[in-house]
């Protein structure tokens, strides 16, 4: 009986000490961080310098940003570069937002760094300035005036 106890005993310390040492299984899904969402003044103006797609929707550019305009994110990533240091993004609108009803207005835009075309640029020489630019997935806009300076 007491060897039997004993072996009970040794075979839980063991099974303690395995599972110990075995990492935990992650589930199939990735664990991505979603990138913050910023809030930018500027001027909607079409993108006059995008080369010709597949797809015929209008493409606009974010320029003449405001430095003090829009509230931002003060614990943005780094990979989120200083307003200061960016002269214009390059909009990709959500399904239900409409800017070609700002276009040549100056607005408050709030979305997200779209960081696939962000960090990871398609060519190592632009092909258009807006390709340079940071793009930013747009999913509000409201007007702040009719015209821009």
């Amino acid at each position: 009986m007491k060897k039997l106890l004993a072996l009970y005993c040794g075979l839980v310390v063991f099974m303690a000490v395995v599972a110990a040492q075995t990492p935990p299984r992650t589930s199939g899904a990735s664990s991505t961080t979603t990138p913050p969402t910023i809030t930018v003044t500027g001027c909607v103006t079409p993108d006059t310098m995008a080369t010709p797609s597949t797809d015929s929707s209008p493409r606009f550019v974010l320029s003449s940003i405001d430095p003090q305009g829009g509230a931002g994110n003060p614990s943005a990533s780094p990979a989120a570069q200083p307003r200061s240091t960016v002269t214009g993004y390059a909009l990709k609108p959500a399904a239900d937002v409409n800017l070609g009803a700002h276009l040549n207005h100056k607005v408050q835009i709030t979305g997200t760094l779209d960081t696939a075309t962000t960090s990871n640029p398609t060519s190592a020489q632009p092909s258009s300035p807006s390709s340079a630019m940071p793009a930013l997935r747009v999913t509000a806009v409201k007007m702040v005036s009719s015209t821009c300076p």
